[in-house]
């Protein structure tokens, strides 16, 4: 009897097909729906990740040009400013962003407002430094480098402040989409209905 309790049964492995893939895929998708139901916010904060990012990592080409212009003084203490100070609202805009969405509360209109207001004022370093950039050679060092940078920042701040503003039509999109996961044998006795019918 003892050696009866002790044994263990071991489970059948389920061997991965292309259908159980299919289905494990699909419902990862549906999981991801819902969630972004529940926040649809979190498309334009990843928009805003990847801008960020963007200025971030390619910072090093503007401290190249920043360093070659040590002569043009004028240019470097421009471009340097506002360089700098792109760089600390791109970390600083992050933080706004989630404080502005609180989970499982209305938004906070006061640090949506400053959001909106460090997007625009770093599009506006970013074009004081591409006029900045436009009164140096062609020919100095990482000037063109630079010069992408800024710019393609500029439009990947755009695109986020579009994403931003239109979270309430792709909240609205996203409501349309059916996520809801029903049992066959539920959705048929709904169908067929109960006999409360009192007995004799």
């Amino acid at each position: 009897m003892a050696d009866n309790q002790n044994m263990i049964v071991e489970e059948p492995k389920k061997k991965l097909t292309w259908a159980s893939f299919r289905a494990g895929l699909k419902e990862w998708f549906r999981k991801q729906i819902v969630n972004l139901k529940r926040r649809p916010t979190n498309i334009a904060f990843f928009v805003l990740i990847v801008t960020s990012l963007v200025y971030l990592i390619g910072f090093s080409g503007v401290a190249q040009f920043l360093t070659g212009q040590r002569i043009n003084t004028a240019v470097v203490r421009w471009s340097g400013l506002c360089s700098f100070v792109t760089f600390l609202f791109s970390i600083l805009v992050l933080l706004l962003f989630m404080n502005s969405f609180p989970k499982r509360k209305k938004a906070n209109k006061v640090m949506l407002v400053f959001t909106y207001l460090f997007l625009a004022i770093m599009i506006f370093t970013n074009v004081v430094c591409l006029t900045e950039v436009a009164k140096v050679s062609e020919t100095a060092d990482s000037v063109g480098e630079a010069r992408t940078l800024y710019i393609t920042h500029i439009v990947f701040l755009c695109i986020t402040i579009v994403m931003l503003s239109l979270t309430p039509l792709f909240k609205m999109l996203l409501m349309k989409i059916n996520t809801r996961k029903e049992l066959e044998s539920t959705v048929s006795e709904m169908k067929n209905g109960i006999d409360l019918e009192d007995a004799d």
